[in-house]
């Protein structure tokens, strides 16, 4: 009997956690589709669960967390055919996206996390994910890569650097562009933030927006964008300001930039760009530390790929493809924030966060609540 009540207490214990994030008053602003039974929060559920559990197939996977969707929420009436799932997602994801966003991203209540040596920093990179060499996969997402490589989605994160959680991502097929990815979150930046990126993303469209909007930004310039020396519209710093100044872009004034060069730990040179000239708000050394702590997206990419296992998809169609994509991240997005709040308030650094570690614990817990259940959530499914 203490066993049975100690599973019931942590099954609600599971569900409180769920709808603290989650609250179901936050889906009272979903209207239902029709007579559609995949309401927005059932869809959110499933979706989330799916991710988090073992299994070779999405169908499987489907089963399970339905299973136990239906052995948490008993009142709840769930349709059964996995195709039905997959439209629902669909259908629902344009309305869900920004109400994941809202509740997944990092705030203020992080403390200390919020900021990095004085700025609210955001790191952007992008990744590919192969995906099963369909007819329709080839010809819908394409790829980027060598020769007989599979077709591919292209993932471009913005990431608090502060927490290690993503703030805004985009998808689209391999041939995409890791700068438009961006361009389409730049919106949604917070306000008098510090973006720092690698060299694929520096333009001088995004260096000019940045500066219209009042933000800074700390990114690496590659050899493939040419920078002017002496040009005299500002007061300049010998070896330090620098112009950015296409020749398509002659009709408006060149962006004024500061330059700071360095040796990487493997001796390689570094040029780092910024638009903040007063060495007394960010000094070489922070900019450089701001920079560097952009390891921070690459390793949430290893996580993703790695760890988890989502390096390759399962679907077999540019749609359903994207569709996996997209909550995978957003079940990997939510335990993250979950285990990050968790960290902070214990006063430890939410960039702590395990991957490896919150895997094995999830799937345990999941597997620890179905245990013993042989009533009709476990049959006629």
């Amino acid at each position: 009997m203490a066993r049975i009540q100690g599973r019931n207490a942590s099954r609600q214990q599971f569900v409180d956690a769920i709808n603290e994030l989650f609250s179901p008053q936050m889906f009272t602003q979903c209207s239902r589709h029709g007579n559609a039974e995949w309401s927005a929060q059932k869809v959110l559920w499933v979706g989330l669960l799916m991710n988090w559990m073992a299994g070779s197939t999405l169908s499987e996977r489907f089963r399970a967390a339905r299973r136990l969707v239906r052995l948490v929420q008993p009142r709840w009436v769930l349709p059964t055919t996995y195709p039905g799932f997959v439209e629902a997602q669909q259908r629902w994801w344009p309305v869900l996206w920004p109400l994941l966003c809202r509740r997944l991203r990092a705030d203020e209540t992080f403390g200390v996390a919020w900021r990095v040596m004085g700025w609210l920093v955001l790191a952007a990179d992008g990744s590919r994910f192969e995906c099963p060499r369909t007819t329709d996969n080839e010809k819908g997402l394409q790829c980027a890569g060598r020769e007989k490589t599979s077709p591919q989605i292209f993932q471009t994160t913005l990431q608090h650097v502060g927490t290690g959680l993503p703030w805004d991502v985009r998808l689209g097929p391999g041939t995409d562009s890791e700068r438009r990815h961006l361009e389409q979150m730049l919106c949604d930046l917070p306000p008098q933030s510090l973006l720092t990126a690698d060299a694929g993303f520096v333009s001088y469209e995004l260096c000019a927006w940045l500066c219209k909007n009042n933000h800074t930004f700390v990114l690496r310039v590659g050899g493939n964008i040419t920078l002017l020396e002496g040009l005299g519209w500002e007061q300049e710093q010998r070896e330090r300001t620098v112009y950015l100044w296409p020749q398509d872009r002659r009709n408006n004034p060149p962006i004024v930039l500061r330059q700071l060069r360095f040796l990487s730990p493997g001796g390689l040179p570094v040029v780092l760009l910024t638009n903040e000239f007063d060495t007394s708000r960010l000094r070489d050394d922070v900019m450089q530390a701001i920079y560097g702590a952009r390891w921070g997206i690459e390793v949430y990419y290893r996580i993703f790929k790695q760890t988890w296992g989502f390096r390759q998809l399962l679907s077999r169609t540019p749609e359903t493809a994207l569709n996996e994509q997209r909550w995978r991240i957003a079940s990997l997005w939510t335990l993250q924030r979950l285990i990050a709040k968790h960290l902070s308030a214990a006063g430890h650094d939410p960039r702590r966060f395990s991957g490896a570690q919150a895997r094995r614990i999830i799937r345990e817990f999941l597997q620890d609540l179905q245990q013993g259940d042989r009533g009709p959530s476990s049959r006629n499914v």
